[in-house]
Formats: structure tokens, sequence, C-alpha cells
């Protein structure tokens, strides 16, 4: 008889207190509050001092709370994406030393820090499916109701609302930074919401995503949109691929990506040259900036490769392109609008190795859950474990025009896909053996427990990859 077997009446084969089981469960008040931070995702806005939002101590009280949790309950933790964020936290803090502000370089780096606790957190609770499955459902819900008000408040022209920024048409941002943060946002959420199958019934789901994406358009985020196609279009791959095999799945999405290219030539290129002429400002401000919003970003990436060939192999300091360019007199002044390029300048090829060691993770991680079908009693929880792919595919196309290392639900996304990893791989003391292990004081050695509850029964025939 194993250790999973002697834990089958949820006690310890002895008087020891050891590490809790893989499918020990976190009280309601730790969910309560844990669910509180999820749902105030948007509150990025009004700023406090060192860039703090509304959301930050709501997700310092969950961290807080679950960390307590943990200590108390000898839970286990395992803190993901360390390998990687310690690269990019050590190149970060030491261009911040030798940078002209180094208090903003550092600032920077404990945001970063801040966010890897929040993704550590998420995975330290989502230790049954059931948890997983409310995360991502109150992450739907609540989302869903953001975009709601949005969509009421810029039918009413509810300015307080709807926070249209300065020379920027009528695009919507709710208490986001800018518009583009805001169609991320929205973006986002859904591919969470397919990757739950949530809601149940597929027709207020197809209602939420309606919803969502209405709310996208009122942004007038190119950046989204695209993304949203590429992820798309990621997710609809390895889903094809899962059921029906590679030579389908490509085949499909080969015609997909025909289907599209034609839809550009005689839809698309006429539709942004109409809306460049458009009396609508959010179409104005939308598609029809394209062609300069592409322009613009070719002289600011240009401009950010002169600064680091000027400069040194540390990078300049994080957080540092916009005075950079400004001391330079460059002809754009802005931050870098760009993960990759950013990482480069502002910390030096050791942080962009960092990055790409990053996203290396990310992508195994990403593989292995769409490799095979979860098993019948995960798949319930996540039927389309595809689109939480594609979802990782839409950051990684975003960072190209955009810095989203920070977005908060950035990293909840990374916990959730962490969480699906390990659950997936999950075996008697899978919990506890492994990379990326950090024990709570004093604890011995781990046992192991099985006990996964579903949220609705699927056949192993049925489950999706």
């Amino acid at each position: 008889m194993d250790m999973a077997d002697r834990w089958t009446d949820g006690q310890p084969p002895s008087s020891h207190r050891p590490l809790r089981s893989p499918d020990t469960e976190p009280g309601t008040g730790v969910l309560a509050v844990l669910c509180l931070a999820i749902a105030s995702m948007p509150l990025v806005n009004p700023k406090a001092p060192g860039n703090a939002a509304p959301i930050d101590a709501f997700m310092a009280l969950a961290l807080f709370v679950v960390f307590a949790w943990a200590l108390r309950n000898r839970v286990l933790i395992r803190v993901p994406y360390v390998v990687p964020m310690a690269g990019l936290v050590l190149t970060g803090l030491t261009a911040a030393l030798m940078s002209l502000a180094p208090t903003k370089g550092a600032i920077a780096v404990a945001q970063e820090i801040f966010l890897l606790l929040w993704c550590t957190a998420i995975v330290a609770v989502c230790r049954t499916p059931r948890i997983l499955f409310l995360l991502m459902r109150v992450w739907v819900l609540s989302a869903t109701a953001w975009a709601a008000l949005l969509v009421a408040a810029v039918s009413v022209g509810f300015e307080p609302i709807v926070g249209a920024t300065e020379g920027g048409g009528a695009r919507a941002r709710l208490f986001f930074d800018h518009p583009n943060m805001a169609g991320n946002f929205f973006m986002v959420t859904v591919f969470i919401a397919v990757a739950a199958g949530y809601p149940t019934r597929r027709s207020a789901r197809a209602g939420a995503v309606a919803v969502l994406l209405l709310a996208l358009l009122m942004t007038g985020s190119n950046a989204a949109l695209l993304s949203l196609l590429g992820g798309a279009m990621v997710a609809l791959f390895l889903h094809v691929r899962s059921r029906s095999g590679l030579v389908t799945a490509t085949a499909t999405a080969l015609c997909l990506a025909g289907g599209l290219a034609a839809g550009w030539f005689v839809i698309g290129q006429p539709l942004l040259a109409a809306a460049q002429q458009s009396d609508n400002p959010l179409l104005r401000y939308s598609l029809g900036r394209g062609e300069a919003s592409a322009e613009g970003r070719v002289d600011l990436f240009a401009s950010q490769f002169e600064l680091y060939e000027r400069g040194n192999l540390l990078g300049i300091g994080p957080a540092g392109t916009k005075e950079a360019l400004g001391a330079s007199a460059a002809q754009t002044v802005k931050e870098a609008h760009n993960d990759y390029l950013a990482t480069l300048v502002e910390r030096g090829p050791l942080g962009l190795l960092a990055l790409m060691a990053l996203v290396a993770v990310i992508a195994y991680r990403s593989g292995a859950i769409t490799r095979r079908p979860l098993p019948p009693w995960l798949a319930a929880t996540v039927p389309v474990p595809a689109a939480l792919v594609g979802l990782c595919a839409t950051f990684a196309l975003t960072a190209v025009t955009h810095e989203i290392l920070h977005y908060r639900w950035f990293w909840t996304t990374l916990g959730l896909l962490a969480a699906v990893h390990l659950l997936n791989s999950r075996a008697p003391g899978a919990f506890a053996a492994a990379d990326d292990v950090v024990e709570t004081p004093g604890s011995p050695p781990s046992g192991g427990g099985s006990g996964a509850l579903e949220r609705r029964p699927v056949s192993a025939s049925s489950s999706a990859g």
C-alpha cells in the first residue's frame, strides 16, 4: 500500500504533521481575498507613489493571507519561473545601480518581484481543479461585468468611466493606463472563458464573449485585435491537433491563414482606407491610425537600437528608455513599447537571455498541457487547454509593440498555466518533488495524496487536449 492509499481518509499515516497533501485546499476567507484581487484587476488607476494602484493593495492583502495560510498549514510552496526571473532581477538591479536613475530602476525590479510572488500565490492555492476553476470563473464573471460597465458608459457618454484620453479620439480605457491596456485585458479574458468553458451554457458563454469583444472594440486597440487573431490561430491549431492529429491541424491552419490573407486584400485594405477618412473618431483613431502607428514604431525602435549601440553590455537601467531618448534628442521620445528590445537596451544581452529563458519555460509548460489530452478530472475544469496556450501566444505577440511584463493579468495567466501543468503531471508526491520548490520552515518530507474534485463528469474520450 503506497502513501496515497493510506491517506484515503484524509489523515496522515502518523502523528507527524507533514507537508499537506496536494489536494489541501485553503479556507473560504483565503479564497475570498484572492478572488477579490482577481476581480479588481482593472483598477490600475489612480496612481500612488512607485506607480502603485488600488489593485496592488488587494494583491498585497491576498499575498499576506495566502502565505500566512501556507505557513500555518505547512503547505509546500513552489515558486514558478524562479530561474529566469532571478536572471531578470539580477540584471535589472545591476543595470539600475550603474544608471543615472537607480531609484526608478529599483522600483521596476521591485514590481517584478511583487508580481512573481503574486504568481506564486496563484499556484499555491490552485491545488485542486475546483480551486482552479473557481479563480477562472471569477476572472470571467468580473471581467464581463467590467466590460458591460464600459459598454454602458460609452453608450450614455459617462466620461469618468469611459476614460477617453486627450488626443485619443473616442477610444475608451476604463480605469486602465491607456486604451491598449484595456483592450489587452478584455482580449485576454476571451481566452480564459474559452479555456474554462465558462459560462457552462454555450449561449451564456457566447454572450459573455460578445460583451468582451464589444468592449475591446470600444478601446480601439489594433494590437489587441491582431493578438486576438494570432492567439486564436495558435489555439485552434493545438486544439485540432489534440483531437484529429497533426495533418488535420496543419491543413486547418493553412486554410484559415489563406482565408485571412484573402480577406485582408479584399476587405482589410479598403476598410483601413475608409477608416482614415471616416468622420467616426473611434474608427479614425483605431483602424485609421494603423499605418501611422506602424511608422512611429519603426522610428522608435531604430532610436532604441542606437541607444544600445552607444551604451554598454549592462544596459541603461530598467524603465530608463524614455529619459535616455529625451537626453539623446531622438525624434520620438517614448517608453520602449517592446519588451524584447526594452530588455536588451535596459538590461543588456544577459537580461534578454533571461527573458528568452522565461519564454522557453512558458513554451515548455504550454506544450506539456497540449501534447496529449488532459486527464478527465482536469479536463472537466480546463476543457480547452489550447486556449490557455493561445493566450500565452497573444502576450508574446503584444510584447512586440507594447510592454506587458508588468501587466497584473499577465502574471495571473502564468500562475494558472503553472497550476494546470502541475495538476496535469500530478502523482502521489508530485507537489513535493521537482525543481523550483521552496518549503516552509521546519517542514519534514512530504507525503502524497489524490482526491481531485471534479466540476462535472467527463469521460476520457471526450476530454479536450
